[in-house]
């Protein structure tokens, strides 16, 4: 028997913080000088603008995020993400993604299947946990 639960993460790409992405990139990664350069200009130098019924916003600095239709925005959400696994790992399960889409699973036999749920469950609340601090 096969437990798979499926976790759409909404709007993830917005989510990842730079700071903690520069640092990941820098401790976990060992990216360093004129590439680590080269990522943070590319974060830091993004603005957003809305126009709407014919009037423009003012412009803002965004603190957050990675651009989804750039070819490296992707990849940085991954390497962001990339901790996650880690933890699913911890929970004993095994972990596909695609872009924003994680899939957590887990084979077992069908008489320990209470067990099984139970462990996917507390493995749901650790992921909850991570995202929430990161």
């Amino acid at each position: 028997m096969t437990l798979l639960s499926l976790l759409d993460l909404s709007a993830v790409f917005d989510c990842v913080d730079h700071d903690i992405l520069l640092c990941r990139l820098r401790t976990k990664f060992g990216v360093c000088g004129s590439a680590l350069a080269w990522i943070e200009s590319f974060l830091r130098g993004s603005t957003q603008q809305v126009f709407h019924r014919g009037h423009l916003s003012v412009r803002i600095v965004l603190l957050f995020g990675v651009l989804q239709g750039s070819v490296v925005g992707p990849i940085l959400f991954l390497l962001y993400t990339a901790e996650l696994f880690d933890v699913i790992a911890e929970c004993g399960f095994t972990a596909h993604s695609y872009a924003d889409d994680t899939q957590v699973y887990v084979s077992t036999a069908a008489s320990d299947h209470i067990d099984a749920i139970e462990r996917l469950v507390r493995c749901i609340v650790c992921i909850r946990d991570w995202m929430a601090r990161n």
